[in-house]
């Protein structure tokens, strides 16, 4: 079953936290590493796909850190997802369809079409600002003893 990589994962995690920065403050990536729990061996990785998919901004030396590239409401997990893992696809059809020995045949062709417009659909429609509004929300449900 195919699963999103760990490394979209962290870089969901590291979006999340560059876009939670106050006030839009670059965040640095000890700090992002930190707050997240991501081992900061994988972050400069991360973070580096993350830049060259428009995503983050990156200044090095003392004054540096990293930033969105762009508001986090115009920022969706399908592109997240995307810069650390490529497309996104239920099935190999879905991607490289002249590569299937059944296209044209196949009954189930139709309910992957389906079920991966839905997903991309649902991907796109949830930006870092939702989630970021989601996050404080869980966080001032909490109880602290």
């Amino acid at each position: 079953m195919p699963f999103i990589s760990r490394g979209a994962e962290y870089a969901i995690r590291a979006m999340l936290d560059v876009a939670a920065a106050e006030g839009g403050d670059q965040a640095t990536t000890k700090g992002v590493a930190e707050h997240q729990g991501i081992p900061k061996v994988f972050l400069p990785k991360i973070v580096q796909r993350l830049v060259q998919a428009g995503l983050l901004r990156a200044h090095r030396g003392p004054a540096g850190g990293i930033a969105l590239s762009r508001p986090p409401g115009e920022i969706n997990m399908r592109e997240i997802i995307e810069a650390m893992d490529g497309p996104i696809a239920l099935n190999t059809c879905l991607i490289l369809p002249n590569e299937c020995p059944r296209m044209g045949i196949c009954p189930i062709h139709e309910i992957w079409v389906k079920t991966q417009q839905s997903l991309l659909a649902s991907l796109e429609h949830v930006t870092l600002d939702q989630l970021v509004a989601r996050g404080k929300d869980l966080i001032s449900q909490q109880v602290v003893y």
